[in-house]
């Protein structure tokens, strides 16, 4: 994986989007532009338009739905010792202007949609895991995810990884978001 990819000569018509909550990354998609089977099993309400997708620590996920909720015994778990990891998918029927644009090619966007999908943990049967905890909104959901977290691979390495797949300039190595928005078009 290059961190600066050379330009593809695909057709770059796709928007996607990254977005921070000031510490962790997500991507995100129009619901149209992923995997029709991805769409069914994440079965959002009518009316969705994107999906966010952000890979953490399971157990951090479940026990911080705010940051005010953080215990020193979560984070020292999820960056120093093997840890599950989830992923949480968000529904939102419209796009906000806070979300960083990237524009990405057919080829880019299959890359991406692979990526994605690969990161849930599936049974025999294609079927992603979910796991019965309470969101921390009506428009989202949490599912088993693939790989371990640690300072060596958190959330927003996750991301940079995503990018990095798919031929985005990004970072070497970013375990902090600013990393990865750096490289990113600013909407402003």
């Amino acid at each position: 994986m290059k961190t600066h990819p050379p330009k593809l000569s695909c057709l770059a018509e796709n928007e996607v989007f990254i977005t921070s909550n000031g510490v962790h990354l997500d991507i995100i998609v129009p619901v149209e532009d992923l995997y029709p089977q991805l769409v069914t099993q994440l079965n959002f309400k009518k009316g969705t338009k994107y999906i966010s997708f952000g890979w953490g620590d399971k157990d951090f996920y479940i026990n911080t739905p705010e940051w005010s909720d953080l215990k020193f015994s979560v984070a020292f778990k999820a960056l120093f010792l093997k840890s599950q990891t989830a992923l949480h998918v968000t529904g939102y029927p419209q796009s906000y202007g806070s979300w960083r644009s990237v524009t990405i090619c057919d080829e880019q966007l299959e890359i991406l949609n692979n990526y994605i999908s690969k990161s849930f943990i599936k049974d025999e049967k294609g079927s992603i895991n979910g796991f019965k905890v309470k969101g921390y909104g009506i428009n989202d959901n949490f599912y088993d995810a693939r790989g371990s977290f640690s300072v060596f691979k958190t959330c927003n390495i996750w991301t940079n990884t995503a990018l990095k797949e798919t031929g985005i300039k990004t970072s070497v190595w970013s375990p902090f978001d600013f990393g990865v928005l750096y490289h990113l078009p600013d909407n402003k």
